[in-house]
């Protein structure tokens, strides 16, 4: 090979190294604006996410928090209705209790109605006949007056009974309370 051609065969690897350095170049940019876009399309998923991840951990923080209230507000009501059953108990034990001092200390007589032999006689009834009830109220109508034992055993009675109409009342209580509370939500 002549010089000549030595000279072209060097312009040309010269030219192809030229060429090779700028497809690489190229490429390197490329690769580079490819490698940018990628973290910033990235970058904007991960604002994105975590925007809505903010607000979404802000609404359950709000929820949570009513719902902390609302089930406060809703002990306090079963504790309202608690307390006040708990003092009704406590009121009727007391009434309960000086009824009775009150009987065994012959302040309060407890009588009932009866019929006499007189009155049977004058109804029509003889003086062994079971006569019913009278049906009119008289002056001076014959009463009997109650043992102390069945007096008291009437009081104590009559006290169960208010009492399970009291619980009654407190189970309707937390009833309308609790339906309330979920009618709030």
């Amino acid at each position: 090979m002549n010089r000549t051609a030595w000279i072209g065969l060097a312009k040309l690897i010269a030219v192809g190294a030229l060429v090779g350095l700028a497809l690489a170049a190229f490429n390197n940019h490329g690769r580079q604006q490819y490698q940018a876009g990628r973290q910033d399309e990235r970058n904007n998923w991960l604002q994105r996410d975590n925007e809505a991840l903010r607000i979404a951990n802000g609404r359950i923080a709000t929820l949570q928090q009513e719902a902390r209230d609302k089930e406060r507000a809703h002990g306090q009501a079963m504790d309202g209705i608690a307390a006040q059953h708990q003092k009704d108990l406590k009121d009727a034990r007391t009434e309960k209790d000086r009824v009775i001092a009150d009987l065994r200390a012959r302040n309060l007589r407890l009588r009932i109605p009866v019929v006499t032999t007189a009155s049977a006689a004058c109804r029509g009834g003889g003086a062994g006949s079971e006569a019913g009830p009278s049906t009119g109220q008289r002056d001076g109508e014959a009463t009997a007056e109650l043992s102390d034992a069945a007096a008291e055993f009437l009081v104590g009675l009559a006290s169960e009974a208010d009492d399970v109409a009291r619980q009654l009342s407190a189970c309707q209580a937390v009833v309308i309370a609790d339906r309330q509370q979920q009618e709030g939500q």
